[in-house]
C-alpha cells in the first residue's frame, strides 16, 4: 500500500507545481463512451419493453441507431486526444 502512495506522490517540487497549475481534464473520451452506451441501453430497454408495438420500419430504424452508435464507440477509441 505504501508503495502505491508513493507512485502517486510526485518526486520533486517542480513535477508537484506543474500538476497543480495543470488543470484537471476530464475524461472526453470516457464520458463520451459513456454518453453513447446510456443512450444504447435506453433504446435497448425500449425495445424490450415496447418491441411488441413496434412496426417494422420502427423496429428496424432503432436497430440502425443502435449500430451507428456501436460504429461511434469504435470510432472514438481510434482517436488520441494527446
Amino acid at each position: 500500500m505504501l508503495k502505491e502512495l508513493s507512485n502517486r506522490v510526485p518526486q520533486n517540487r517542480n513535477q508537484q507545481n506543474r500538476e497543480k497549475s495543470r488543470p484537471q481534464e476530464p475524461d472526453v473520451q470516457y464520458n463520451a463512451m459513456l454518453e453513447i452506451q446510456t443512450m444504447e441501453s435506453s433504446i435497448k430497454r425500449y425495445i424490450t419493453v415496447h418491441g411488441d408495438h413496434l412496426n417494422a420500419a420502427e423496429y428496424h430504424s432503432l436497430l440502425q441507431m443502435i449500430k451507428s452508435l456501436e460504429e461511434l464507440k469504435t470510432a472514438i477509441k481510434g482517436v488520441s486526444l494527446d
